[in-house]
């Protein structure tokens, strides 16, 4: 498990002393100044490349997340009803109804997006708004979308178990395939 959910405060404090120290080694050109310098880049270096290793499971989650509205933009029926849970028969059951009726031109975009972690990391919440021209029931137009998804850890995957459309603006909950 990795300290911290980025690394970013981590390479910031090593570029804080680096520069420091780079600082130090122009005003009294001791080598011990630099060497720390070189040390500290190094450190950042680190860091980077350690933080690309590490995925945390929120960062799984809105991996899927991302995969989910991929093969959903793409129409790809069996990749997109395999993130859903094979338990939830009503939401699947939507998801093919949608992915017949609405049709995505372009790509969507994915802005807000908040992951919380519960129960020990396995259920999680995303929250997040989801904007781009869409064609359903034979109009084309842009509507922005806020959603809430519910993901379940099943068999080291996550799968959703809930969706809920909610209002952009006031945050009610709608119908999933209503118009505002």
């Amino acid at each position: 498990m990795w300290i911290t959910e980025t690394a970013i405060p981590l390479m910031i404090i090593c570029s804080i002393a680096a520069v420091f120290l780079f600082i130090r080694w122009y005003l009294r050109h001791q080598t011990r100044y630099l060497v720390g310098c070189v040390v500290m880049l190094a450190a950042l270096g680190g860091f980077y490349f350690l933080e690309l290793s590490i995925v945390t499971e929120r960062e799984r989650v809105e991996a899927d997340l991302y995969g989910l509205i991929h093969a959903f933009e793409n129409k790809e029926e069996k990749t997109t009803l395999d993130y859903f849970s094979p338990r939830a028969d009503a939401l699947r059951g939507m998801v093919q109804v949608a992915l017949k009726l609405v049709t995505i031109d372009g790509q969507l975009r994915i802005t807000d997006l908040e992951t919380e972690l519960r129960s020990e990391n396995s259920i999680a919440t995303t929250h997040f708004r989801a904007n781009g021209a869409a064609t359903y029931g034979g109009i084309t137009g842009r509507q922005p979308t806020r959603w809430e998804l519910t993901w379940q850890k099943m068999g080291g995957e996550w799968k959703v178990t809930k969706a809920r459309r909610l209002n952009p603006i006031t945050g009610e909950e709608l119908q999933v395939l209503a118009a505002q």
